[in-house]
This record gives C-alpha cells, sequence and structure tokens, in this order.
C-alpha cells in the first residue's frame, strides 16, 4: 500500500487533530526524502502480550484496549528484527528502537487495515467508542440535541443517562 504524507498531515503544525501529529512527525523524519510511504514500514499487531504472556487476537474493534501491542517494523533492516512501539509514538513522538524477542508467527501484519482505516477515521481508530479524551479533540464533535457526531469519523451517537450505583465498603470497630 502506497500511502501520501499529506493524506495523514493534521491541519496545524505539532498540534493533533482527526490525525496525529506525533505520528506525522515520526513518519514524516523516518521518510525525508520521499513524501510518500510504501513497502518501507508494517505495521504489526503482537499477539503474544506484553503485559502477560497471553494469547491476544487481533480484533479491528479493540485496537484501543490493546495499543501496547502495535508495532512499526522499519523494512530494509539487515535483520529485520526491529520495531518501535506505536503506543509510544503516539504519546511522545518519538520512541526507541528495540529487539523483537518474539517469534514472527507471533505477529500479525495489519499495516492495510491500518491505514486505509487510519486515513479514513482518524484517532478514532484508537477509541471507537468516542469517550475517551484525545489532545485536540476540541472540534471532535457537532452536538445536535440529544445527539453528536463525530467530525473525524461521521459516527452518530445517542446521549443517554444511566444510573450507576455505588457501593463503599469501610471497615469499622464495633464495641461488644
Amino acid at each position: 500500500m502506497r500511502i501520501d504524507l499529506k493524506d495523514i498531515k493534521p491541519r496545524l503544525a505539532n498540534r493533533s487533530d482527526k490525525y496525529s501529529s506525533n505520528l506525522y512527525r515520526f513518519l514524516r523524519n523516518r521518510f525525508k526524502e520521499n513524501k510518500y510511504v510504501q513497502n518501507q514500514i508494517e505495521i504489526h499487531w503482537l499477539t503474544h502480550s506484553r503485559w502477560d504472556g497471553s494469547y491476544l487476537e487481533f480484533n479491528p474493534d479493540n485496537v484501543s484496549k490493546g495499543l501496547g501491542q502495535l508495532l512499526i517494523l522499519p523494512l530494509g533492516k539487515e535483520n529485520g528484527r526491529s520495531f518501535y512501539s506505536l503506543h509510544e509514538v503516539l504519546r511522545k513522538g518519538k520512541t526507541t528502537e528495540f529487539a523483537i524477542p518474539w517469534m514472527k508467527d507471533e505477529l500479525v501484519d495489519i499495516t492495510d487495515w491500518f491505514f486505509e482505516t487510519y486515513i479514513k477515521d482518524g484517532r478514532c481508530i484508537f477509541d471507537r467508542d468516542h469517550n475517551k479524551w484525545l489532545s485536540g479533540d476540541e472540534s471532535r464533535f457537532t452536538k445536535v440535541n440529544n445527539t453528536r457526531k463525530c467530525n473525524w469519523c461521521g459516527e452518530w451517537q445517542e446521549k443517554q443517562i444511566v444510573k450507576v450505583q455505588k457501593i463503599d465498603r469501610k471497615e469499622i470497630w464495633v464495641s461488644q
């Protein structure tokens, strides 16, 4: 897949909107001489949990719950065993290059899905429920009465009031 970097460029420099300024800057810095990214990186889902070692199947609807499982693999390395953490890129705009201690069969290539979805939906790819705060999301929603439309991916939501019951337990000492 060929990605034109201008397709994922935020409107204002160093300010995320639909697209992450940190991800854009990371890719732009890696591919300075070329405005297109094609066959130079891959995005992979690590099925081996980095937290507890359990198996984590890739599910496009739950990417936000496994951001630490998303890896950017730069191609063209002689050993082909290094990666960047996409989670760190999104948070900090930079990351350290790590060696991959996992086997190739523990990685699922999601490059095409990732970029097709990211170009279409932007950072909503990381917040499918539309309930998280994301920096630069001040103009993310247009509200109409009890509904709102996401200006990034186009999804409509209806506001509902739900009752949440909270039970507090505390230890007390009672005289006998």
